[in-house]
């Protein structure tokens, strides 16, 4: 019995061995088996998807690999980046998508450079920072640099009472334990975010969402009372923990808040809006990204439910209110989107 033991705790070990190397190397692990493209494919692919010009330093080896994915609102993009540099093209990219994300950058080898606004920054291996690339910036890297660049949606950012609205670069602190648990958090999706479940990956980008509460709060962290855009923050990230509850009311988030109801109803009267229209919207958003990244085989009664309707008619009515057209009618329109898509390829 004693040898069972011991030979039980030594594969434990050498598997743990293995998953810690995996987040130490969670871009290469990101990259194993992906196909390696010509520098022409390359160039054409930084073109496309992130509207920069791409040159190269000649005299650096190179493997061109890398893969994109989503996680819920998240886009990740684990890339190999060794002896490039990266200029900014003055548009705003398919969709505007520049004027709506940030862009977080975690490196995991060799040296990445970013110039914005007459500032430049080192990133070195293991260390995080944050842009808005809607302001023109340059990106160029030494040899043997693997990174991943994260988009995340500013409206995401907004709906859940966070706005990191200035434009300079952010740097958090790689010191804090709260900003090292945060990039432990994205190294282990870079290295397994692509082969996760949807569901998965929707529960991973709600909750690093919320999490970047430990950098916007880091910024700013005070202890004179909590402000009124402090208290809806809050307020808002309860109401986005708890959409799928169809019982959910001013007078129980208020409750729950330790609020006054009256006092909730100033809140969101000063935010221009009130608490039912706005829960309305956010269960009406979610049940969207349901509908557009969910499987073929996803019910509107399930996304009625999840997102805390009392009934698929109920929700369906409020859905084409809110977006022109009825849930059917939109996943309809995503599954030949998708079907356009396959034939192309």
């Amino acid at each position: 019995m004693t040898f069972e033991r011991r030979r039980l705790l030594t594969i434990t070990s050498y598997q743990t061995s293995w998953l810690i190397l995996d987040m130490i190397y969670f871009v290469k692990r990101a990259l194993e088996n992906k196909p390696e493209k010509t520098k022409e494919e390359w160039i054409e692919l930084v073109r496309k998807n992130w509207n920069m010009e791409c040159e190269f330093d000649g005299g650096v080896e190179r493997k061109l690999h890398t893969a994109s994915w989503l996680m819920g609102d998240l886009r990740f993009d684990a890339l190999d980046l060794s002896g490039q540099q990266w200029i900014w093209k003055p548009d705003f990219g398919s969709d505007g998508w520049r004027k709506q994300t940030l862009l977080m950058f975690m490196s995991e080898s060799g040296l990445l450079q970013i110039k914005q606004q007459g500032e430049v920054i080192e990133l070195d291996e293991q260390a995080l920072l944050i842009l808005d690339g809607s302001v023109e910036y340059t990106q160029t890297s030494g040899p043997d640099t693997r990174a991943v660049i994260i988009r995340v949606p500013r409206a995401v950012l907004e709906g859940k009472g966070k706005l990191l609205s200035s434009r300079e670069i952010l740097i958090p602190d790689p010191s804090s334990p709260d900003v090292a648990l945060l990039m432990s958090w994205l190294a282990g999706a870079t290295a397994y975010g692509e082969q996760c479940s949807s569901y998965g990956g929707r529960m991973f980008a709600e909750h690093f969402i919320d999490l970047l509460e430990i950098l916007t709060d880091g910024l700013t962290a005070s202890k004179r009372r909590m402000r009124s855009h402090d208290r809806l923050r809050k307020v808002k990230r309860f109401i986005a923990r708890n959409l799928g509850n169809e019982d959910i009311d001013p007078d129980s988030v208020a409750s729950a808040m330790g609020m006054s109801a009256r006092q909730l109803m100033r809140l969101f009267e000063q935010d221009g809006s009130s608490v039912m229209r706005y829960l309305l919207q956010q269960r009406l958003e979610k049940a969207k990204g349901l509908l557009i990244h969910g499987g073929d085989d996803l019910r509107i009664g399930d996304v009625a439910w999840q997102c805390g309707f009392v009934s698929a008619s109920h929700f369906s009515r409020a859905f084409k209110r809110q977006f022109g057209e009825s849930p059917t009618e939109l996943q309809r329109s995503v599954r030949e989107k998708r079907g356009t898509k396959e034939r192309l390829r």
